[in-house]
C-alpha cells in the first residue's frame, strides 16, 4: 500500500504560472435534516443539495512573479474564474493518480502579504475560491 505524504500534491490554477504550495478546504457536504413522523421511531432524513465548501491556495511571495499576477486579480475579486487543479504525486513529485479539479471556482479573497521588518518569516499570499463543481 501506497501511502502519501501532504508535501506530494501539485497545486496549480488556470491562467497562473507555478504551483502552490497549500491548499485548505473543497470538503462537499449536504445538509441533513432528521424528521421523525407521528409515532415513528426512526427519522426519515431529509437532505439539501450538495455543497463544496471555499477553497484557500497559498505559495511564498516572489516579487518578479506575483506582483503582476496579483495586481491584474485585485480589480477581478469576485467576477474571475479559474480551475484549480490538485494532482497527488509520488515521492518523486511525478504525476500519480487522478487530479481533483475544482471547475467554475470564482476568485471571492486575495490575502496580500503579510509584512514585519523585524521577521525572517516567508512572505506568502493566499486566493480564496468559491467553488461551483469539483470532480
Amino acid at each position: 500500500m501506497a501511502l502519501s505524504a501532504q508535501r506530494q500534491f501539485l497545486v496549480s490554477i488556470s491562467g497562473i504560472d507555478g504551483y502552490f504550495m497549500t491548499k485548505s478546504g473543497g470538503e462537499v457536504s449536504a445538509e441533513a435534516t432528521k424528521v421523525y413522523e407521528g409515532g415513528a421511531k426512526t427519522p426519515v432524513i431529509i437532505t439539501a443539495p450538495a455543497d463544496v465548501d471555499n477553497i484557500t491556495i497559498s505559495r511564498n511571495y516572489d516579487p518578479e512573479r506575483d506582483a503582476t499576477v496579483l495586481s491584474a486579480l485585485r480589480a477581478k475579486v469576485g467576477v474571475e474564474t479559474k480551475t484549480v487543479t490538485v494532482q497527488p504525486t509520488d515521492r518523486d513529485l511525478v504525476a500519480s493518480g487522478s487530479p481533483i479539479v475544482y471547475a467554475e471556482a470564482v476568485l471571492v479573497r486575495i490575502g496580500e502579504p503579510e509584512f514585519d521588518a523585524n521577521s525572517g518569516d516567508m512572505a506568502t499570499y493566499e486566493l480564496e475560491f468559491a467553488v461551483k463543481t469539483v470532480a
